[in-house]
């Protein structure tokens, strides 16, 4: 039971909105991008930096607004429904990909990349695949987008052992988020490697001042 609907909605958004605000403006002070005449179906390199910056905060945000909102008054159920949340949640992490196009259009701006800088992106992308694996395998991306926000069934489900989940019950943020890091590596791309410091600090903020905090109220003191 919420005793206080309101406060619980905006419960630590101070740390987690405001904090990946704070990054997102940090990260646009280190990259320069305005001597980079390099285009993408005619977007500039800066936009594409914009893009790959202002995405993983708009994410985070519908994801916030949509998993408080269910919790205490069950709004997505009774607007959208859980599959209109799922389909723009997945528009979201889709709309996440335009960092690959960053690498490219700012492709060895911090080093050249050779045989080494591709291998060590290999290390660093296998667990990133293992991820997504593991995910699609025996979480299942519903489950990975908060089904047990909307639907009490999966909140009867015991926690994932197996696979990736084997190693850490938290893979997908310790290492699907990773995967960026495999990229700005392979690439060399100074940009990229803002994105992907920023995606992973960022997508931290959010478990800890979001999702553990719905896990309270979830699943109690389990």
């Amino acid at each position: 039971m919420i005793e206080n609907k309101l406060s619980f909605l905006f419960k630590h958004q101070v740390w987690h909105l405001g904090g990946t605000i704070v990054l997102f403006y940090i990260g646009a002070q280190l990259v320069d991008l305005n001597g980079n005449t390099n285009t993408f179906l005619g977007i500039s390199a800066l936009n594409w930096f914009m893009i790959a910056m202002s995405t993983p905060l708009i994410h985070q945000a519908y994801v916030w607004i949509c998993w408080r909102s269910e919790l205490c008054w069950q709004s997505i159920s009774n607007t959208i429904g859980f599959k209109g949340y799922v389909i723009i949640f997945f528009i979201l992490i889709i709309s996440r990909l335009s960092a690959i196009v960053l690498c490219f259009v700012d492709y060895g701006s911090l080093y050249k990349p050779g045989l080494l800088s591709w291998i060590i992106s290999i290390i660093l992308f296998i667990p990133g695949v293992y991820t997504m694996y593991s995910v699609r395998k025996y979480f299942g991306f519903f489950r990975a987008a908060g089904a047990d926000h909307f639907d009490p069934k999966y909140r009867d489900m015991p926690f994932e052992k197996r696979g990736i989940f084997k190693w850490s019950s938290n893979a997908m943020y310790l290492f699907g988020i990773g995967i960026p890091f495999a990229f700005a590596v392979a690439t060399g791309s100074q940009s990229m490697f803002v994105v992907a410091i920023y995606t992973y600090i960022s997508i931290w903020l959010h478990y800890f001042c979001t999702e553990k905090e719905d896990f309270k109220i979830i699943y109690g003191n389990n």
